[in-house]
């Protein structure tokens, strides 16, 4: 029972990472937004809305586990 728990919770600790190349690229559209005197893209770990899994997004309400029933208009995640 102790077992379960443990790990059930280290497996909640998980978070799915975002590549270092889209990190790299809102860093690139960070600093032109500083220069344009505009607030910078902020990457917030989030809860997915379809699994419950925990990601890393910078807009995004879902993980991407459910890439067929979720669509973009745009640039924006429609469920």
């Amino acid at each position: 029972m102790v077992l379960e728990d443990t790990t059930r919770g280290l497996q909640s600790n998980k978070v799915k990472r975002l590549p270092p190349s889209v990190i790299k690229d809102i860093e690139l559209k960070n600093h032109a937004r500083r220069l344009a005197d505009l607030s910078p893209i902020r990457i917030k770990v989030r809860q997915c809305i379809s699994c419950g899994a925990l990601f890393e997004s910078a807009g995004n309400r879902t993980c991407g586990c459910n890439t067929r029933s979720t669509g973009y208009i745009a640039g924006r995640e429609i469920i």
